[in-house]
């Protein structure tokens, strides 16, 4: 049964009269941002993601690419992987064969981090219809305590990393992920010559060559897209090798808008 027909299947037992809860046992959930029912929302056991999303019915300017469930469990998750995120930074940073520029841009690097939030997000399809018809983990079961937020379409991309402050510039569709460094401040001295990682807002991450000898294919962007600037990799691949990894993973936790990215 789609999620469509369970959701009305529902809601006409309830208009009836019927005590859908003395049969069915239930969980809520709760959804915010673009949507045309925003709340708590009650559905039976045994619900999964696309049966939330049709109950909440998003709005024709929800930026579907940016929705997001924020879960229990994942936030559990993220508290690891930040944990994790600033022992790597200050090891970097006290490290005593570390340079000068990429010791203190660590440091900077570490209080930044901090200073975000721990969110459990997990990116989904925010389309209905899609959802419905997907696989695994993409129509997760529901749990007690899930959040959903739709938010409306930024306009900006966000660089973050080894720069000498988090820079929000205006979209331009057609526009190469590297050309936007152009218009942010890097810290030449700390960054790695070689590489950007790329976060979409549906959380798809990718490394992205940014030096001749390793030049990548252009790189589109959506609107919401996250630069993520490394230290260099010479330097950190001593003593947190798994820190480039880490980062874009708690990236794409950060969900839009960005704003709390370039002012935490």
């Amino acid at each position: 049964m789609s999620a469509l027909l369970r959701y009305v299947l529902l809601a006409s037992m309830s208009a009836a009269g019927m005590d859908v809860g003395a049969s069915t046992p239930s969980l809520e959930v709760s959804v915010e941002g673009a949507v045309s029912r925003p709340g708590p929302i009650q559905l039976p056991a045994g619900s999964r993601f696309a049966d939330a999303v049709v109950a909440a019915m998003p709005r024709r300017d929800a930026y579907i690419l940016g929705a997001s469930a924020f879960r229990v469990a994942t936030y559990t998750e993220h508290v690891r992987l930040r944990a994790g995120l600033l022992h790597d930074l200050r090891t970097i940073a006290e490290w005593a064969d570390a340079s000068p520029a990429v010791a203190a841009r660590a440091a900077a690097l570490h209080s930044w981090v901090e200073g975000l939030p721990v969110t459990g997000r997990v990116p989904i399809e925010g389309n209905p219809r899609r959802l419905e018809v997907s696989r695994g983990d993409r129509n997760s079961l529901l749990a007690q305590g899930d959040h959903f937020f739709f938010p409306e379409r930024p306009d900006t991309v966000t660089v973050v990393g080894a720069v000498v402050a988090p820079c929000a510039i205006p979209h331009v569709a057609g526009r190469d992920a590297r050309d936007y460094l152009s218009d942010c401040l890097i810290d030449r001295d700390a960054a790695d010559p070689d590489t950007i990682h790329v976060i979409q807002p549906d959380g798809q991450a990718s490394a992205i060559g940014i030096a001749a000898w390793n030049r990548s294919p252009a790189q589109l962007l959506a609107p919401g897209a996250i630069i993520y600037v490394p230290l260099r990799k010479k330097v950190t691949a001593e003593v947190a090798p798994e820190l480039e990894r880490d980062m874009t993973i708690f990236l794409a936790s950060q969900p839009l808008p960005h704003d709390g990215l370039v002012n935490p």
